[in-house]
């Protein structure tokens, strides 16, 4: 039986009773790591805005392409809108690009600011990450190292050292899913810059260059993270 107390957590086996120290919880995360995990979430959605926004905008323009050239052979409104149908389905998988293309020569195919603009966002957002990754992983280093003497000198039972060691792995895991979340969204927007070079958008490369170093950024710190072993 575990019973939480204002000060101290203390678990009753048998007849004999183990405290812990201040402030330790067996099962649950604590705040900053709780608040890390959000984080991560909010690095995941940063990542993911860059590959839908110009996903819905190619197809948007793809749409206007579409509806233009059934009005151009002579077509109605039942027409356009086939025509607009069959355009976002271009724009939506050229992405950004092919729509327009198409729509407007004389427009860059990409929005290089807007895209540089939300890629300085995501590495703004990963550096607080980083900084508060670290910060966690060496506490929960330094209170494991702790636990770990304690249940040596029987403190504390293996039990809850083990519950601990969970919800560290817990946060750990989520973490680094989140962190992979974001490096496989950022990979799709280099990979749609690529395409969108080979298709006659312009040199990209300060764009590609951008996005290829997030991703390294978020392959480097997630590589820092490693789990806990457990018996």
């Amino acid at each position: 039986m575990i019973a939480l107390a204002s000060g101290c957590t203390t678990e009753t086996v048998g007849h004999s009773t183990k405290s812990a120290p201040s402030g330790f919880s067996v099962s649950s995360k604590t705040p900053k790591e709780v608040a890390l995990e959000k984080q991560v979430k909010s690095l995941n959605q940063q990542s993911r805005d860059i590959v839908v926004r110009n996903t819905v905008e190619g197809a948007v323009a793809g749409a206007v392409v579409g509806c233009g050239v059934a009005l151009l052979f002579g077509g109605n409104g039942d027409d356009c809108v086939k025509g607009a149908a069959a355009g976002a389905v271009v724009g939506g998988v050229g992405g950004n690009a092919v729509g327009q293309q198409a729509a407007q020569k004389n427009r860059d195919l990409v929005k290089r600011d807007e895209v540089l603009a939300k890629l300085k966002g995501i590495n703004a957002s990963l550096g607080s990450v980083q900084t508060n990754l670290r910060d966690v992983l060496r506490s929960q280093n330094a209170e494991i190292a702790s636990l770990k003497r304690q249940v040596d000198a029987n403190q504390i039972t293996q039990s809850a050292y083990d519950k601990r060691v969970r919800a560290i792995n817990s946060n750990r895991t989520a973490v680094v899913k989140g962190l992979q979340t974001a490096e496989t969204n950022v990979n799709k927007e280099r990979m749609e810059l690529v395409s969108l070079e080979k298709q006659g958008g312009g040199s990209l490369s300060t764009l590609r260059s951008a996005a290829s170093s997030t991703e390294k950024r978020l392959a480097s710190l997630r590589s820092t993270v490693s789990l806990i072993p457990t018996k």
